[in-house]
């Protein structure tokens, strides 16, 4: 059956959002009539390479935690990446999700099954503009500078091949959304003509924030395990062990939720991997750095040659550990 008018208009319009994607879709209908059509983003994140929503420069980026995180982080060898219902704004993903689906079975399945990394350029602790907005991410994610910012690396030539994980800097604001209003105006213009359209463009609602995000200036990392997609995750393993996905509920946080808190389990290197594929559809991202926050004025050195230590264990090399360039800043006394 040829493309209706009404599904090539359709189209058209989400190649405003996204240029050059290969745009999958299932269709009902009987021999000369189509009545339903759905269209949707397929799983490989080469087909976000050429809109805003695939990130573009170099993969090296810093992730705040905590003390008893970064130790479990290289003990476990993984990080964890926490579905939507662990957001600090629990209408984040309406905030331009109301503008794809009112459908509330897809909503449920996004919240659950969507996994994020949250994290910010290199450059934010090293800019000698960015020292205001880092002091506040310290305060905010790093324990209020008793804790530590991780800078992870990703190799460069890896994302292309990714299946089911996304990475793209989060756009804030409404203006960000406009390509978005103009396919949901589209929508509404055509409801009452045949096919009956419908368009999931999940992947790329996850990295839209309202304004008064901007200071964070975040970039994610997504894991889409949503159940409506038409193919399951890829399963990536090492030495005949799955390694990915592997999908945990997280007790203690859902204990006093009215919905389950998951994360995903993402290994990062270490001594066992020799050497990343080239085949690879997973990020395997590395521990280059670990900078201890504001706080560790005293005990620097005792913090710092137990995490050396911890990672010549258990991830088999030792990253580069350094307080943070905040700290003769905090603790001046003039």
């Amino acid at each position: 059956m040829k493309q209706t008018v009404k599904e090539k208009r359709i189209i058209k319009e989400i190649n405003q959002l996204v240029p050059s994607v290969t745009i999958n879709s299932t269709r009902k209908g009987n021999v000369n009539e189509v009545n339903q059509a759905h269209f949707f983003i397929p799983t490989d994140n080469k087909n976000l390479e050429h809109s805003e929503y695939f990130y573009k420069g170099r993969l090296r980026f810093i992730h705040f935690t905590n003390l008893i995180a970064i130790q479990s982080i290289i003990t476990d060898r993984n990080l964890r990446l926490y579905n939507l219902r662990n957001l600090n704004d629990p209408r984040e993903y309406s905030f331009t999700g109301d503008l794809i689906t009112t459908d509330a079975d897809r909503r449920k399945d996004a919240k659950d099954n969507f996994y994020l990394l949250s994290m910010c350029e290199k450059s934010l602790l090293t800019s000698k503009d960015t020292k205001e907005i880092e002091f506040n991410m310290w305060r905010l994610y790093g324990n209020n500078g008793e804790g530590v910012a991780i800078e992870l690396s990703f190799d460069e030539s890896q994302p292309v091949n990714w299946n089911d994980y996304f990475l793209s800097k989060v756009l804030y604001g409404a203006s960000s959304k406009t390509n978005l209003k103009g396919l949901n105006k589209l929508q509404s213009q055509l409801e009452n003509s045949k096919p009956q359209v419908s368009v999931d463009l999940g992947q790329i609602v996850c990295f839209h924030k309202s304004r008064l995000f901007k200071l964070e200036q975040e970039v994610r990392l997504l894991f889409d395990h949503r159940k409506i997609k038409t193919v399951g995750p890829t399963t990536y393993s090492f030495k005949n062990e799955v390694t990915s996905p592997i999908i945990r509920t997280d007790i203690s946080k859902s204990s006093n939720r009215t919905h389950t808190i998951k994360y995903l389990e993402l290994p990062i290197y270490h001594s066992k991997f020799k050497s990343i594929s080239d085949e690879a559809k997973i990020p395997i991202p590395k521990i280059e750095k670990i900078i201890l926050g504001y706080q560790f004025k005293d005990n620097f050195e005792t913090v710092a040659n137990h995490l050396k230590d911890l990672c010549n264990k258990q991830l088999g090399y030792v990253p580069k550990i350094e307080k943070s360039r905040l700290t003769k800043w905090y603790h001046d006394s003039q």
